[in-house]
């Protein structure tokens, strides 16, 4: 049996630890011996490792900065899996280099976003995954991205898009409502583009369209990006059009809720959030940007938008609101025929067993 350990930096409310977190129990199901192990203490989803039994673990020292390195490496020594398999960025860079350290596993790193420009941090990071033996982004656009600056990440690279649970984000037809309800469920900090939104909704307001917004992403972190919201909203008197709401645990009951999904975002990886609410049924309105299109077609499940130009997101959302009754429940059900055809669990895991196996 071979044993994985699945390696990030915490358990917090985002969508790479929501995906490692579903990996880790898909991977033991499939009779791996799996652990995840952490640096940081969070524990949003730390209950679904409990539930379903999966063994996870703090990577003692590790918290502290200067002492990461060598306690990440020391630990890897301890539990000498077979594989380790990173999410997100300085995991990704730690596990090459406690295998530089001369830790005998075999190294799965993975891209959950797209780069914007290749820095020094970039430069470094990619010449490091020269010691993975498989690197997998999440997105096409990425995969894409990889290629054209290192070519020789060919033979490794393997694109495996994420996964949604369709059971728990299950299809659920219903009615618009006369003043349509909005959600957003993105982390409240400039990437997601939540000015850019503000500054469309007040151009609707002046148009005198009917609709509420709910975005779901307040948390600890870039408090200065959200009093900046904050502050606009109330500056364009828009409290009654769009309300900035901490993130939720039941973010499939606000999807089903809703009349519509909005993603505003300049970049995405592998975008969870719609994936999840296409999931559910709901026509997207979303930026067209990197994987945003795979998912997402204009007159079949949602609209596309310049996510830079407040006006083209204002004429979007007014398009997808003046759809007729009879489309927009076609929208709806081509939004689950997507997901059911490139979001199942099943084409996820056998994706990442093909990579562990040598298939």
């Amino acid at each position: 049996m071979k044993k994985i350990l699945l390696f990030t930096d915490s358990l917090g409310a985002g969508g790479a630890q929501h995906q490692l977190v579903g990996l880790a129990v898909f991977l033991q199901r499939a009779g791996y011996a799996v652990k995840v192990c952490t640096y940081y203490n969070f524990d949003f989803y730390k209950s679904i490792l409990y539930e379903n039994q999966v063994a996870n673990e703090l990577i003692p020292c590790a918290d502290n900065s200067k002492k990461r390195i060598l306690a990440v490496s020391k630990y890897f020594k301890r539990e000498n899996p077979d594989w380790v398999i990173a999410y997100q960025e300085t995991p990704s860079l730690l596990a090459c280099v406690a295998k530089i350290m001369g830790r005998d596993y075999r190294l799965m790193v993975s891209e959950r976003n797209t780069t914007q420009k290749i820095g020094m941090n970039e430069r470094v990071r990619f010449f490091l995954y020269r010691w993975a033996d498989a690197v997998v982004p999440n997105s096409y656009a990425q995969s894409d991205f990889l290629l054209s600056y290192y070519p020789w990440m060919k033979s490794k690279l393997t694109t495996i898009s994420n996964f949604v649970d369709l059971e728990r984000f299950d299809f659920s037809s219903k009615h618009r409502r006369k003043q349509p309800l909005i959600v957003v469920a993105a982390s409240i900090w400039p990437p997601k583009n939540t000015v850019g939104l503000i500054q469309a909704v007040k151009i609707l307001k002046d148009r005198r369209a009917s609709f509420r917004i709910e975005w779901y992403g307040i948390s600890d972190v870039y408090n200065d990006y959200l009093d900046q919201s904050k502050k606009l909203i109330k500056e364009l008197e828009l409290e009654d059009y769009i309300n900035l709401l901490p993130k939720s645990k039941q973010i499939q009951e606000k999807y089903k809720e809703c009349d519509y999904f909005c993603l505003p975002s300049f970049y995405e990886g592998t975008p969870n959030v719609i994936c999840e609410a296409m999931s559910c049924g709901r026509p997207i309105i979303c930026s067209k940007v990197c994987d945003n299109p795979v998912y997402v077609a204009e007159d079949e499940n949602g609209f596309l938008f310049d996510p830079k130009s407040p006006v083209a997101i204002a004429d979007t959302i007014q398009r997808a609101l003046q759809i007729s009754d009879e489309k927009y429940l076609s929208y709806c059900g081509k939004s689950r025929e997507k997901a059911e055809r490139l979001l199942s669990k099943k084409f996820f895991v056998d994706k990442y067993i093909t990579i562990i196996e040598g298939r």
